[in-house]
């Protein structure tokens, strides 16, 4: 019996190795393939922008470091000539004194492998020259139309930046990590005693023999003696899809016989004492069920890590509320879109502080609002609201998008996320808990579909609950009775201090409420879909505004938003040039703003319908530019005259550093892609003479003037034109 248990025991012992190993070595390869990949895809576009004059390095080397900003895996960014002289570095200020690395045997030898590969190739790891640091260069051979080589263009990465990921891991003592070349030479390894050892011997253990006996494995498994340590070991390999190279993960034959024997240990303690203990065993077994138990019924109705109640807790309070004679009762379920992501990076510790703080964050909105909070599961929270209906939900709703949204300092890193959160109500959706959790659960799932991120429950299509057919209501009546206004700000060129446009910006002059920012009624009308309509008066009002101030001499651009539902409609190209038409003026006069989250959720759709726009003259605008996720690749193809730099980055311009470095940087791209910039929310002198010393060519903000009335507006303009003495007309460029 003990040797039928030994066997079995070995085989679940090696078998559960084997599983976690494949797991670790498929987390090593995701990571890696993450880095290498977007390196893979970027240096060939780069290689096409580089300008192969000599006297042209200059542009070369603000192209290549313009890239490295935009991409925090890149350590530093090189060019070298075909026989390995080092050109640029921009570790280096351009024009300073760079190594000679040509009379380095191991660089040589890389070089030449290099060039001999047909697309991006990873070099041998090495303690670089200019950066003083351990790194992994990733080269891409820039030849010329008949094959020579013209340049090879370097990206270095820093063996820390693939490793530090792997540090996050639980592992079992002695096991191995790593990333190797099939011909044998290491590119990252922990743990690693001796990394010039490492990254210098080209292996030829079992692994290596391995990979050579099935080239086409793209999974496999290996066991024997490794030359990294010498130790005899049992592991799986992942192979990168597009580079030479596997990941891989292995543990030592000791270890496993020591798992081994912890696992039948157990067992033999057992069975040499079942007679002996029998009747104290099974005493202690009793009292230990009996205590699990008791913790089963505490942990059944809360979350361990976040220690609020859980879905079963949940539950029980909305019951207790409608058993408490609640008459209305809405709740808000909140899901946590790109969280995986932080897992995967970072590791599970960092994604649970992660959680730990969004709940933080609910605990406090529900004590203002004397709610209950709860955590459903891993990255969804419910927040429960008794008395409130659907109106004061969908506030509530859009404070927590931004609490939740907000940066989150974990590990020295700064994370954001994004919020989806569904709404449903008692009684307009549900009449029991059950029914309720069912709703708001539903109504989640319309939010990750839709625009906004926020959705009410409608559980037919058509059916709108009271508060959306108020809401309807109410726009109809407004757009009847021309309730909306256009408020202008006026958008100046920084050089010369010349007023060239003005945004224009909704307002609605409700006889109830008052007057109504955007902030009131724009997030409600885009779950309801109202937002297209309002979108259309927008622009038909900006339109017919240009045409009166060009009666009397006024000649301005006018920028105008255009929501993601509208920029996606079918119908868009026809019902602006029907506007345009109506209005009598040119689309020269009229300017699209775009975010750039919209835009980045299909690109390639999004560039045809921005070439579509361009073809009618009209000019384009990406807004809110860099609070989405843009790359050089994707924004070279969209047909966008000007970046409108978020106001989040100009706000403490003058006294971050950080947010003056994404300035610049943004400067940079849009001078190389030849767009032109914009600074939203400028405040101060002090903020406006940065800005136009980094070389930005427009702003607005209350510095300037804020948003005013079109009358108001139309009397400022005019002042500014007389007193600066100058034509505002618009150009043509």
């Amino acid at each position: 019996m003990l040797a039928g248990v030994s066997l079995w025991a070995w085989q679940q012992t090696r078998s559960e190795l084997l599983g976690n190993l494949r797991v670790v070595a498929q987390f090593v390869s995701d990571n890696a393939q993450a880095v290498f990949d977007e390196l893979g895809n970027d240096l060939p576009y780069l290689s096409q922008q580089l300008r192969h004059e000599p006297d042209n390095l200059a542009a070369n080397y603000t192209l290549l470091k313009t890239y490295q900003d935009f991409h925090p895996s890149v350590a530093s960014m090189a060019l070298f000539a075909p026989d390995g002289k080092m050109l640029l570095n921009t570790d280096r200020p351009f024009g300073s004194r760079l190594p000679d690395p040509r009379d380095n045997p191991a660089f040589r030898a890389s070089l030449e492998a290099t060039l001999k590969s047909e697309g991006p190739w990873i070099g041998l790891t090495q303690f670089g020259l200019v950066l003083g640091a351990w790194r992994i260069p990733v080269r891409y051979v820039v030849r010329y139309r008949d094959g020579k080589p013209r340049y090879i263009i370097q990206a270095a990465v820093l063996l820390q930046h693939i490793t530090s990921a792997w540090a996050h891991m639980t592992l079992p003592t002695d096991t191995a990590i790593g990333l190797i070349r099939t011909d044998g030479y290491h590119i990252a390894r922990l743990p690693t005693a001796n990394p010039r050892r490492i990254y210098s011997i080209q292996m030829k253990g079992s692994l290596i023999q391995e990979l050579r006996k099935n080239p086409g494995a793209k999974i496999g498994a290996y066991h024997g003696k490794v030359q990294t340590d010498g130790s005899h070991r049992l592991g799986i390999y992942v192979h990168l899809s597009r580079f030479p190279a596997v990941a891989y993960a292995s543990l030592s034959s000791r270890q496993i016989l020591l798992d081994w024997g912890r696992r039948i240990t157990p067992f033999v303690t057992l069975g040499i004492l079942s007679i002996l203990g029998f009747i104290g065993l099974a005493y202690l077994l009793i009292v230990r069920e009996q205590r699990h138990a008791s913790e089963l019924t505490v942990q059944a109705r809360r979350q361990v890590l976040t220690g609020l109640p859980n879905r079963i807790g949940a539950q029980e309070w909305i019951e207790a509320e409608l058993n408490r004679g609640s008459v209305t009762l809405s709740v808000l379920q909140i899901d946590l879109l790109n969280f995986k992501d932080i897992n995967t990076a970072l590791g599970t510790e960092a994604g649970d502080r992660v959680l730990q703080e969004i709940a933080r964050r609910l605990r406090i909105h529900a004590e203002r609002l004397n709610g209950f909070v709860s955590h459903l599961d891993a990255d969804e929270f419910l927040l429960g609201l008794p008395g409130s209906g659907l109106i004061n939900a969908h506030a509530a709703a859009q404070s927590i998008r931004r609490t939740i949204n907000s940066a989150y300092e974990i590990e020295g890193r700064t994370l954001r996320l994004q919020a989806s959160i569904g709404i449903a109500c008692i009684p307009d959706d549900a009449h029991s808990a059950a029914g309720l959790l069912r709703a708001v659960d539903a109504a989640l799932h319309a939010a990750k579909r839709g625009q906004s991120g926020i959705s009410f429950y409608d559980p037919q299509a058509g059916r709108l609950s009271d508060a959306r057919v108020s809401f309807q209501h109410a726009v109809e009546r407004a757009l009847e009775h021309d309730e909306f206004r256009l408020y202008y700000q006026p958008i100046i060129d920084l050089a010369s201090g010349q007023i060239v446009g003005a945004e224009a910006l909704i307002r609605w002059h409700d006889p109830e409420r008052g007057l109504l920012p955007p902030s009131e009624f724009i997030p409600l009308a885009e779950t309801t879909g109202w937002i297209a309509p309002l979108g259309e008066w927008v622009f038909r009002r900006a339109c017919s505004d240009v045409k009166d101030w060009q009666r009397i001499g006024l000649d301005l651009r006018i920028s105008v938003n255009l929501s993601a539902s509208q920029f996606n409609s079918p119908e868009l190209i026809d019902q602006l040039q029907n506007e345009l038409d109506t209005a009598g003026i040119t689309a020269r006069h009229i300017e699209l703003e775009i975010t750039e989250t919209a835009v980045m959720e299909d690109v390639l759709h999004s560039a045809e319908i921005m070439r579509k726009l361009s073809a009618l003259g009209l000019r384009l605008a990406i807004d809110d530019f860099g609070t989405g996720y843009s790359s050089l690749a994707y924004l070279r193809k969209l047909p966008a005259q000007t970046i409108k730099i978020d106001q989040s980055f100009i706000r403490e311009i003058d006294t971050d550093p950080e947010d003056l470095e994404i300035v610049k940087a943004i400067v940079a791209l849009a001078h190389v892609l030849g767009r032109h910039t914009l600074a939203e929310g400028i405040e101060t002198e002090a903020q406006y003479q940065l800005l136009k010393t980094l070389g930005v060519d427009l702003g607005q903000g209350y510095w300037f003037s804020p948003p005013l009335p079109e009358p108001k507006f139309l009397q400022r303009a005019l002042s500014w034109q007389q007193r600066t003495g100058v034509d505002t007309a618009i150009g043509e460029d």
